[in-house]
Order: structure tokens, then C-alpha cells, then sequence
């Protein structure tokens, strides 16, 4: 288990304890994370909001009868992800004629340039080609990419997460990886792709 980890599990085991200072940490250290890729899923960010809010006045009601958790980001990673989909789901009930822009359930990805399978030294123009090839993908293959490369999240925790079965998300990044390299013209965005695509299949 990584440092960092074992730090969150440190705080959430105090958190469950009734430690406020203890939950107070839990929300500055996670909430970054949680608006970052709920905005993913959700295009309304007052909706977002209200829902990481909920999200953390539902643990602190129920903090003495939460479980050990492996992962604290995982799990909030989840809880917020079922929360904003319900939400979602239940706002398509009640306003079943509103566009389609605002009934998606999934909002278009923006990808971060820090990630793992960019060289930080390739040119804007390089920079611009790979967005739009990420862009060209499947909502799912570009939420694969940016759980697995940006949040750091394991291909078994994203199986749990978008409950799929191992091999399907696996198979989800393979091709993602496999597209953006057969369109990038680009030799060193090739190059460290097939490192990327070495490293994790």
C-alpha cells in the first residue's frame, strides 16, 4: 500500500471516530480530486457541488457505521459517481424534454496535458492533435483513460468502479490506446504510447 494511502486510511479510520479535524482533512484532500472528475459526468456544476456536499454530510452522519476501507479515494470516487447518476436519472423523470446536451449523463472529457502518456516537451501542436483524437473516442474510453492515467486508479478498482469485468476495461484501454496512436502522425507520440501500451497490457 502506498504512503499516501496509508495516510488516507489514518484519517478515515479517526474520521469514523467522530474526529472533525480528521473529517474536515478528508474533504480538503479529496475535493479537488472529486469536482475534477465529477464534472466528467455531470455538466451542471451547481449540481456537482450540492452533490459532493451531500455526499460528505451523508459520512458524517453516518461515520460510526462505515466499513475499513482500502482506498478512501476509491470509495469516494464511487459514492460520487452513483450519486450524480441517480441524480441524473431522476432529473430525466422530471424534465423527460430537455435537450440532450443537458440530459447526457456523461459530459465531454477536457483531458489534462499532465498525463501519462504525454511527453511534457511535445509541441502545442502535438498537444492540440492528441485532445482531438481523445475527443473522437466513446465517452467510456475516455473515462478508462482518464481513471486509469490521471486519478491513478488500478484497472480491478475502475472494473469495480464502472462495474464492468476486468478484461472489458482492459480491452477498453487497449483500443483507446490503439486509436490515438494509429491517428497521431506524430513519431514521438508513437513512441510513447507503445511504451504506455507495453507497460500496462
Amino acid at each position: 500500500m502506498r504512503r499516501e494511502q496509508t495516510n488516507d486510511c489514518e484519517i478515515w479510520s479517526q474520521f469514523k471516530d467522530g474526529d472533525k479535524n480528521a473529517f474536515a482533512s478528508l474533504y480538503q484532500l479529496h475535493s479537488p480530486d472529486l469536482i475534477c472528475y465529477g464534472s466528467k459526468i455531470c455538466e451542471d456544476q451547481e449540481v456537482l457541488k450540492d452533490a459532493i456536499q451531500d455526499l460528505f454530510v451523508e459520512l458524517w452522519y453516518s461515520h460510526k457505521n462505515l466499513a475499513t476501507v482500502e482506498s478512501v479515494k476509491f470509495y469516494l470516487f464511487k459514492a460520487l459517481r452513483y450519486k450524480l447518476i441517480r441524480s441524473e436519472k431522476k432529473r430525466q423523470l422530471q424534465s423527460p424534454f430537455l435537450p440532450n446536451s443537458m440530459r447526457s449523463a456523461f459530459a465531454r472529457f477536457e483531458l489534462p496535458v499532465e498525463s501519462a502518456i504525454i511527453d511534457k516537451e511535445i509541441r502545442d501542436s502535438q498537444v492540440h492533435l492528441l485532445r482531438k483524437v481523445i475527443k473522437s473516442l466513446s465517452k467510456r474510453q475516455q473515462e478508462v483513460i482518464q481513471l486509469r492515467f490521471y486519478q491513478g486508479f488500478s484497472n480491478d478498482q475502475i472494473a469495480l468502479l464502472l462495474q464492468m469485468n476486468y478484461q472489458s476495461v482492459s480491452n477498453l484501454l487497449y483500443n483507446a490506446l490503439c486509436r490515438i496512436k494509429k491517428n497521431l502522425k506524430s513519431v514521438v507520440f508513437a513512441s510513447a504510447l507503445s511504451t504506455v501500451i507495453c507497460l500496462f497490457f
